[in-house]
């Protein structure tokens, strides 16, 4: 158990209450994480990271109409695990490679297209069959865990440059969910803003969990692609 360090304005059995009261939730998230992350991540060390975002959160949060803690703490705890994971650089080099094809690749189609490819669109694109392809999202979904969680709270406490740069990225994605096919922005809006889990969005959805989680990695490859285009773009001009 984490002992909870004493904050100024912050009654110490209070804040050993509200960590009991979420741990759940910690947990929720850190098995959440570890069932699209490699063995060897143990799901300890993500409850861990996950309780001392947690603690973060009983810190900071500052009441504010529409924003609940649960809300703040989820992204607080989501945070401090994936810092952790990022230091710990799990994801291995040849992956973070492939996913770089794929975001080239799904972007130049959909600049081509007009429209968002299909999956064997860019498999023909990319030289390879529809096996290896999907084999190759398969080995991708970890990455996309790590790197590219869509931001759900804007982080106020954090220093101005930083919560700009929050606000940036959330308002440039909002700006290209559009442009992602309906099953996948069904699976974004059912994970992210409804907080199901692969296992309930699949159940919604009459899919198995391992489909929409091939669908969350492709549509956040797809977004990856998009913004890093438009990043390419905006430096050259």
């Amino acid at each position: 158990m984490i002992r909870p360090r004493s904050y100024a304005g912050a009654n110490q059995q209070d804040i050993e209450g509200q960590l009991k009261q979420y741990a759940p939730m910690v947990r929720r998230i850190a098995m959440q994480v570890a069932s699209r992350l490699p063995r060897n991540v143990l799901l300890d060390d993500l409850i861990q990271e996950g309780m001392l975002g947690l603690l973060d959160a009983i810190n900071r949060y500052e009441p504010k109409p529409g924003a609940s803690f649960e809300t703040y703490a989820k992204a607080r705890i989501r945070g401090s695990i994936y810092d952790s994971l990022r230091e710990e650089d799990v994801i291995p080099r040849h992956v973070r490679d492939r996913l770089t094809q794929l975001e080239r690749a799904a972007e130049e189609l959909r600049q081509q297209l007009g429209r968002p490819p299909e999956d064997n669109e860019i498999a023909a694109h990319l030289g390879m069959s529809i096996d290896d392809y999907f084999a190759v999202l398969d080995s991708a979904m970890s990455i996309t865990v790590v790197d590219d969680e869509l931001p759900d709270v804007i982080d106020e406490t954090a220093d101005q440059a930083k919560a700009l740069q929050q606000k940036q990225l959330a308002a440039r994605i909002e700006g290209r969910l559009k442009d992602l096919p309906e099953r996948e922005r069904l699976v974004l809006a059912l994970h992210y803003q409804q907080d199901l889990s692969f296992r309930e969005v699949a159940y919604v959805m009459e899919l198995t969990p391992g489909r929409i989680s091939q669908l969350h990695t492709q549509a956040l490859v797809r977004l990856r692609g998009m913004l890093a285009k438009e990043q390419e773009e905006n430096r050259i001009d």
